[in-house]
């Protein structure tokens, strides 16, 4: 049947079975496109748009569903405040808004009245912590008539679903970073560092670059964690990703690996005397970076780096021998690279 032709129990209950359905979907983009079809058949609208907060006060336009016309908007493109337009009267109020003549309200943004939007309606996603965003409900083609209550309801369920969904996603995306990122200072984790340095070494191959993989310890770290405590030794810690992360260049990549332990992966490079340039800098930062006057407690680096593909050894392997250079370093005082020659590369490979 049209759409036209449904009473509201009709709808209601195709409503229903709807969200039966989206529930199964986790993917958050199957969801919204799954769902926003579903919310314009049972309106008659044109599509839907979801709007999210892109900072505090700010507001984006994430995913558009059956709106070819808005999506080519610059408004799109960009943040805009949150107090402005349709989107941040219905955040204001926290309540759906129903627009009828959208090119000639107070709230009408330029970009949308010239696409072509002739009315919409918009209802706050709710979440946790207050609105998460709205969705829009759009047409383009057709005046629509005022919703009536079935129409809202349904509105609205729709909208705490995506709201539901929205703060899934971000629940994942918060997982995914902790699971890449080291909790204190932020930098990348083991198994990131892994996953770089397997594509490092192809892209060394491929441009017939040069690729260092260093391996950092921190000479003093233990004194102070032992005698100043665990918030001071944190401190030191941050101070020391600072230092490295100075020297280091965008393409590049610094890692925490837990303790005092840091490793960097340096790339495109032409020379020995080149990447030993920027180890002894990394060295004399962590020096300058991470100390006062007080010589007890006093953070340096040993530093010991091995050289890709001079080097030719798998990615455990080449870390393993920038962990012996890291150790020669260590053995003969701190404060210093070893940068591992060929020849002695441990036989154990």
């Amino acid at each position: 049947m049209e759409q036209s032709a449904w009473d509201d129990i009709q709808r209601w209950e195709m409503a229903m079975r709807a969200t039966t359905g989206l529930l199964k979907i986790f993917s958050f983009p199957e969801f919204f496109a799954a769902a926003a079809e579903r919310l314009a058949q049972l309106l008659g609208a044109d599509g839907v748009a979801l709007i999210v907060y892109d900072e505090p006060g700010q507001l984006r336009y994430k995913l558009f569903h059956g709106l070819e016309q808005l999506n080519q908007t610059p408004i799109v493109k960009f943040s805009f405040s949150a107090s402005q337009g349709t989107v941040g009267r219905a955040l204001a109020s926290g309540r759906a808004l129903f627009t009828p003549d959208y090119p000639n309200s107070a709230d009408a943004m330029l970009d949308f009245v010239g696409a072509g939007l002739r009315a919409n309606l918009v209802v706050p996603l709710p979440g946790p912590a207050g609105f998460s965003g709205a969705i829009a409900i759009a047409w383009l083609h057709r005046q629509p008539a005022p919703p009536n209550a079935t129409s809202l309801a349904i509105a609205e369920m729709f909208a705490a679903l995506t709201g539901s969904a929205v703060y899934r996603e971000a629940l994942e995306a918060q997982l995914e970073t902790l699971s890449l990122t080291d909790p204190l200072t932020g930098l990348p984790n083991r198994r990131t560092f892994m996953l770089r340095l397997v594509n490092a070494q192809k892209r060394a191959c491929r441009s017939q670059s040069l690729m260092a993989l260093a391996v950092i310890d921190l000479d003093g770290f233990k004194i102070i964690n032992d005698e100043l405590g665990h918030a001071a030794g944190d401190q030191r810690l941050l101070l020391a990703a600072s230092a490295i992360q100075s020297i280091v260049r965008d393409i590049d990549m610094v890692a925490r690996f837990g303790g005092d332990e840091f490793v960097v992966i340096l790339e495109d490079l032409r020379s020995s005397q080149e990447i030993l340039s920027i180890l002894n800098r990394i060295v004399g930062a962590v020096l300058e970076g991470c100390n006062s006057n007080d010589e007890r407690y006093k953070i340096t680096a040993s530093l010991g780096a091995t050289i890709y593909p001079l080097d030719f050894s798998e990615p455990e392997i080449l870390l393993k021998h920038a962990d012996e250079a890291m150790y020669l370093s260590k053995r003969k005082g701190g404060n210093q690279v070893t940068l591992l020659p060929r020849d002695l590369v441990s036989p154990s490979r």
